[in-house]
């Protein structure tokens, strides 16, 4: 996504339920520290209560306007599928399907990467036992798969989020909230801007397709002139009269199929009577491009 939506990121934490009344407005302060309770809460936790640790530091971060934007700013363009086979590989050490965590480089890599793991867990999209059996194995128990998933993942996750969020306080980072008000405010300004400039660009095409349409009328109305003066058989000049008359009849019907079809059956038609139709094809082929219906 170019960027993000608040309520399209709130959106994609399952089991969120919805917020009665007013939602009472707290300090970016008060807000990270919400974020470091509940993520203390599942590092001191254990693999029985993650389940409901998970959901809790989810919607922590949903009832942030200040973690959304950091959070959002960080989804802008990432790709969860190449992170995962970036960052979930294969163990060099241990044998079979056992896997290993690499950290990120970077702390916005992360944050993305983790927030969108913890999504899928919660709506047990990711089986959270099978997770922690395949890329945190230890000796086989969850109790040491747990503890080594939050060494590896939370703890530098919550160091991540509180780094981020102390410099935003402090003004060494841009507010995000501010960034995305900005953010979405030019996107609105370029979105209305295209839609200007697509909707010029079809009165244009419509006017040059009416325009070409005229030409091509006047010029299937001089081929029927020419076929009734020809020297050939009846039946032909019937054949070759339909044809011009099908291009004739839906050249301006909007249906571009139609269009095709007729034509082909009037380019099938210059091709066996080539001097009676010279040019023809290349012309209305000419004056059909760039239009809806270029053939």
């Amino acid at each position: 996504m170019i960027w993000y939506n608040k309520y399209d990121l709130r959106a994609k934490i399952a089991r969120l339920p919805p917020v009665a009344g007013k939602r009472c407005q707290l300090t970016k302060r008060e807000e990270l520290n919400a974020f470091l309770e509940k993520a203390d809460e599942l590092i001191e936790g254990n693999y029985i209560l993650a389940d409901i640790k998970i959901a809790g530091l989810l919607k922590t971060i949903a009832s942030s306007d200040t973690l959304l934007a950091i959070f959002g700013n960080c989804l802008s363009g990432f790709d969860y599928a190449a992170a995962k086979k970036k960052y979930l590989v294969g163990s060099k050490y241990l044998p079979g399907e056992k896997g290993e965590f690499i950290m990120p480089a970077s702390q916005r890599d992360l944050l993305a990467f983790v927030f969108t793991l913890l999504v899928d867990i919660d709506a047990k999209r990711v089986d959270f036992g099978d997770f922690l059996n395949k890329y945190f194995y230890e000796d086989g128990s969850f109790s040491s798969g747990y503890a080594a998933f939050i060494n590896a993942m939370i703890k530098p996750f919550r160091s991540a989020v509180g780094n981020i969020t102390e410099s935003v306080m402090e003004g060494r980072v841009q507010d995000p909230v501010e960034a995305a008000k900005e953010e979405e405010k030019n996107r609105a300004i370029r979105q209305e801007e295209l839609k200007k400039e697509r909707e010029k660009e079809k009165e244009l095409s419509g006017k040059t397709y009416a325009e070409n349409v005229k030409k091509i009328k006047a010029m299937l109305l001089e081929d029927k002139s020419n076929i009734k003066a020809a020297r050939i058989s009846e039946r032909a000049k019937n054949e070759l009269t339909l044809a011009v008359d099908m291009l004739a009849n839906v050249i301006d019907s909007g249906e571009k199929d139609a269009v095709l079809y007729a034509f082909v059956a009037y380019k099938y038609c210059a091709k066996s009577h080539k001097i009676l139709f010279f040019g023809r094809v290349r012309k209305i082929k000419s004056l059909l491009k760039g239009t809806p219906y270029a053939v």
